[in-house]
Order: structure tokens, then C-alpha cells, then sequence
């Protein structure tokens, strides 16, 4: 199995559908692939919605509500992918994700971030973002990193024992584990093509624990001794943090 696409749920019954349809949906591409989705203790109709999805690329799990960092490290335990990449269920891949990555692909490098699209609750696409070529002082500085469209190698994630679990929905998880790899002198990739779109709406960790988010990132930087939290342009939702 070359590539696991692990989409990680909790009440999102109302995108999840098209969120496994663009995942399953990759074109021309020689890559062998799966779609995990782990239900992190749904309350609404994913259940339903999953019984009624059948596709030999396809495996379900359904585990009681632990958090995005733990139902996400379940899911990669599940995984039998050389490389993965976790999509949250509110977002989608573009089907040429994986046949642009594969080009991509190389032994020295261990993960990989596309561009992307940001789209409403109703999928309109209200702005293209374009990031700049990888470079550990521009990441320290960006406040966050995205985990849709993240590509890593799956034993990069093993090395690093994937997302830390002290915290539930701390809302950084993939960042702190980015930053954990860039402390590490592991080194990453930008693909300069528009591969998955991120949609932004009420229901975001992000929008709801904002505050909270920006105290754990602080924290964070203190324990890592990274310095001072900051936020740059590239920022997923432009989060403005030590930014005059």
C-alpha cells in the first residue's frame, strides 16, 4: 500500500459524504491507496451515513469521542500506507492530489504540504492560497500548519510517535508535531499546486477555541524554547498574533 488518506469525524455528517468522495475519487494516478475514516464518537447520522457507503477502498472505524489527537493517532495505527495524510471531514482533496504528489515523492524528504483552496460552508471558493517553498524559519512563524493535504511518510509519523495526547482538541496538533520535526532537522516539501480546499466555517476548532489555541501556542513555544508566538500571512485563517 503506497498512500493511507485517514479522514478523521465528529458530527460532520453534513460534509463527510463529499469529503470520502473526493478522497476515493483520485484520477491517474499509480499510487494504491486507501480511505480510513475514523468516527470519533459521532452523535448525529454518520453512523448512517457509513453503513450506507460501500468500496473495497474503504475502511470504517468507529471509536468512543477521544479528541482529534488520539482518534487521529488511531487511524494512523490503522494505516497500511508507506506515506499518509489526514483530511478532517469538513474538507476534500482535488482529484489530482495524489497523481501530483507521486511526482513529488523522494527518499530525503519526509513530509509534504500542498497549496489549497479555502471554500464556505456551501464549498464556494473564497480564496486561493499559494505558500512559500519550505523554510523552517517561515513555519516557526506561521502559527499553525494545516493536516489536510499534509502528506508524511508513515515512518517519520512512527519515529515521532504522531500527535502529542496531553491535550484534547488543542487545536495545533499537526503544528506542534511539524515543530517537533523541524527541531529535528526533518525536512519537508512545498508543492506549488492547488491539491485539497479547507473549508472555513462556524464550527471550526479554530473559530470556537481561538483563545484558547493562542494560549496553547504560546505555551508551546515557551516548553520548545522557540521563543516568542507569532503569526505570519500564511496563517489558515489570519490569525494575527505579535503582528503589529
Amino acid at each position: 500500500m503506497d498512500v493511507s488518506i485517514v479522514i478523521t469525524t465528529y458530527n460532520y455528517a453534513a460534509y463527510l459524504e463529499e469529503c470520502i468522495a473526493s478522497c476515493l475519487s483520485q484520477l491517474n494516478t499509480n499510487l494504491e491507496f486507501e480511505v480510513i475514516v475514523i468516527d470519533d464518537g459521532s452523535t448525529d447520522q454518520t453512523a448512517e451515513i457509513m453503513k450506507g457507503l460501500m468500496n473495497s477502498k474503504l475502511r470504517n472505524f468507529r471509536i468512543e469521542n477521544v479528541g482529534i489527537e488520539k482518534a487521529s493517532s488511531y487511524g494512523f495505527k490503522k494505516a497500511r500506507g508507506r506515506y499518509i495524510v489526514r483530511v478532517d471531514a469538513d474538507d476534500k482533496l482535488y482529484p489530482n492530489y495524489l497523481s501530483v504528489l507521486q511526482t513529488y515523492l523522494q527518499d530525503d524528504i519526509e513530509f509534504y504540504y500542498p497549496d489549497y483552496s479555502v471554500i464556505d460552508s456551501s464549498g464556494n471558493v473564497t480564496e486561493e492560497v499559494a505558500l512559500p517553498v519550505f523554510e523552517k524559519e517561515e513555519i516557526l512563524q506561521r502559527g499553525d500548519f494545516l493536516a489536510t493535504g499534509t502528506l508524511y511518510s508513515a515512518d517519520a509519523l512512527n519515529r515521532f510517535n504522531g500527535y502529542s495526547t496531553l491535550i484534547k482538541n488543542c487545536g495545533l496538533e499537526n503544528y506542534e508535531l511539524i515543530l517537533r520535526f523541524i527541531k529535528s532537522g526533518v525536512n519537508g516539501l512545498h508543492i506549488p499546486c492547488k491539491l485539497f480546499c479547507y473549508r472555513r466555517h462556524s464550527s471550526n476548532i479554530s473559530t470556537i477555541k481561538k483563545d484558547k489555541i493562542i494560549q496553547y501556542g504560546q505555551n508551546l513555544f515557551l516548553q520548545m524554547n522557540l521563543g516568542k508566538y507569532t503569526t505570519n500571512k500564511f496563517h489558515p485563517y489570519k490569525l494575527k498574533v505579535g503582528v503589529e
